[in-house]
């Protein structure tokens, strides 16, 4: 989900993620960022003779010397060092020589470290708006600048909890595949494992669109979604090349994606390499596209030749997702694909009778252990639409259609919007067909996970949705919030360690942070953005109550947690009277260009 909120000038912005690829597990996994708690205003100068932070072996960042490198080199720019505590400065420090190592092993390109040592004031901040089109915020740690891609990259605290090893994906390099690297190429594909893909584009390097299409594709590496393997993307540029590959007519552009054949695929298969059989399917191209815009036209290529969607391409959007769910170190082999070709059969029995039905349906497999289950696999549909209703049910002012996107059932329990098959019946073509049928009509039973809370004691401060405006909304402090619901296994697994910040809270004499929670399944204030999902831990930042801190990780530690809060409660804001003049120097110069 993207994160909107409002930050050191406050106005919304759109905060891009970057796919974060398992390279190198740095010491930022475990590091806790902390900002001095100073308000920056106008009149703060820097004073450079006596930082002696470590930083200053780096070169000063100028306009001359970015203008000299920026086409060349792969960048690096600290944002006013003098903002950390002592301990950051040092793990800072460590990472930027591990991301120089790093690159200088996997890459020929130059690598450049600057340091820009200057507080973070309204002139900075319009000064940076206007030469290179992006904002420094209170919370930006660095700049990136990779040398395919022309705009810089804010890194900021969100990024410090969401991507901890994007400074080296940031930088990846770009395959080009040659005569010279089809060998390689060739062995890469032997060992591709038939639930990964691998992605060429062609780039004819005697084209003017060389450069523009090297530039896309290197921006499409770092979609949210995609492919975590840096080997797996590659630029043809080479017709020779795809001559051996089978591939003919080739355009400038153009996208394709290789896999191996096997029952994902309904074994299909258009080459042999390596006495191993491989499927290449043709995409649409870059050109003149959105990147969203490609990765939905890849997504689609994809679906049509496999049973299950790859969302390492992006998620669409849908309405229903029929789910496979199995851990294959319980089943045989046979019984997996016994269980794949019965989702291969209902897809095309949708393709054929209800083409509409399957473009709003996404087949999904997880290797997974499901819970409630002693078979070593279930199936469920899940309503991906009403979870949409929470949200929807908050925006509308006419009652009648508030009561038709209730998200409550007849006995007050939250819908879960899940459809699991019984386990006494054998999955087949025909029980899945009568199954995800019943599901669509209205007939299904919802399933509800069964899990025990665990009990823990609770020094946080109740909230409830009618007493949310006045504890949170007008707080004259921040406000530290737990949302959780009763079947939540991962609350009551994290909620202890949440408690346990509530009371360190409750010691401190004036606390700074108020620590507060609620229960997600009665309690849907409207002064807020809604989450249909739990456990969620957020921040309402004093003054900008309506745009949360929230937090985000695929990873979860008590340090972790501990350090969002420390470091959104230290985080400065810039004052409403000066956000005010800033907004009014900005429409200025947008009028004047």
């Amino acid at each position: 989900m993207n994160l909107f909120r409002r930050v050191c000038i406050p106005f919304f912005r759109y905060l891009p993620k970057i796919a974060t690829p398992k390279l190198v597990a740095l010491s930022l996994l475990t590091s806790h960022l902390v900002f001095y708690s100073k308000r920056v205003n106008a009149s703060t100068t820097p004073n450079p003779e006596v930082s002696n932070n470590g930083f200053n072996k780096y070169e000063k960042f100028s306009d001359q010397i970015y203008e000299q490198i920026h086409q060349t080199h792969d960048i690096i720019i600290v944002v006013d060092p003098d903002r950390f505590v002592d301990y950051f400065f040092d793990e800072l420090l460590q990472v930027i020589d591990q991301v120089a190592k790093v690159q200088k092993l996997r890459s020929k390109r130059p690598f450049k470290i600057l340091t820009l040592n200057e507080p973070i004031t309204e002139k900075l901040i319009m000064d940076f708006e206007q030469k290179y089109k992006i904002i420094i915020e209170q919370d930006t740690i660095m700049l990136l600048k990779n040398k395919y891609i022309q705009r810089i990259y804010n890194f900021n605290a969100n990024d410090y909890f969401e991507n901890r090893i994007l400074l080296i994906n940031y930088f990846k390099k770009i395959n080009k595949l040659t005569q010279k690297k089809f060998n390689e190429f060739e062995q890469i594909l032997s060992y591709l494992p038939s639930t990964e893909t691998a992605v060429l584009v062609y780039a004819d390097k005697t084209s003017p669109q060389y450069k523009n299409v090297q530039t896309r594709f290197c921006i499409m590496q770092q979609n949210d979604n995609y492919q975590k393997n840096e080997k797996l993307h590659w630029i043809l540029i080479d017709k020779a090349v795809a001559n051996k590959l089978g591939i003919q007519n080739i355009q400038n552009g153009q996208l394709f994606f290789l896999q191996k054949s096997s029952k994902l695929n309904n074994f299909q298969s258009s080459i042999t390499i390596n006495n191993k059989k491989l499927l290449i399917t043709p995409a649409d191209t870059l050109s003149g596209k959105s990147v969203e815009k490609v990765m939905e036209d890849l997504t689609q290529a994809y679906n049509d030749v496999n049973v299950f969607s790859n969302r390492s391409f992006g998620k669409s959007s849908t309405k229903y997702s029929i789910v496979l769910e199995l851990d294959l170190n319980k089943i045989p082999k046979h019984e997996e694909t016994r269980l794949v070709k019965a989702f291969g059969e209902l897809k095309k029995y949708l393709k054929e009778t209800h083409p509409e039905l399957l473009n709003k349906t996404e087949f999904i497999y997880l290797n997974k252990t499901p819970k409630d289950n002693h078979l070593g696999y279930q199936v469920y549909v899940r309503d991906d639409e009403k979870y949409g209703d929470r949200l929807r049910q908050h925006q509308e002012t006419n009652m009648d259609i508030m009561r038709k996107l209730s998200v409550f059932n007849e006995f007050g329990q939250a819908h879960s919007y899940v459809y699991r098959l019984d386990e006494q019946i054998q999955v087949s073509k025909d029980s899945l067909i009568s199954f995800f049928m019943a599901v669509k009509n209205g007939y299904a039973n919802e399933y509800f996970q069964s899990s025990e809370q665990p009990k823990y004691k609770k020094y946080s401060i109740k909230l409830v949705g009618k007493t949310f405006q006045k504890e949170v909304m007008e707080s004259k402090k921040d406000y530290a919030i737990f949302q959780y619901s009763k079947n939540c296994h991962a609350c009551g697994e994290y909620g202890q360690y949440y408690e346990n910040l509530a009371l360190e809270s409750y010691k401190q004499e004036n606390p700074t942070m108020i620590f507060g929670r609620m229960n997600n399944d009665h309690n849907k204030p409207s002064c807020i953005q809604d989450f249909p999902y739990t456990p969620v831990f957020m921040v309402c930042k004093k003054g900008i109550q309506n745009y949360p801190y929230v937090y985000r990780n695929q990873k979860f530690t008590p340090d972790l947690l501990k350090s969002f809060f420390s470091i959104t409660n230290a985080i400065n804001l810039i004052p409403e009277e000066q956000y005010q003049k800033l907004q009014a120097e900005r429409v200025l110069y947008m009028q004047n260009q």
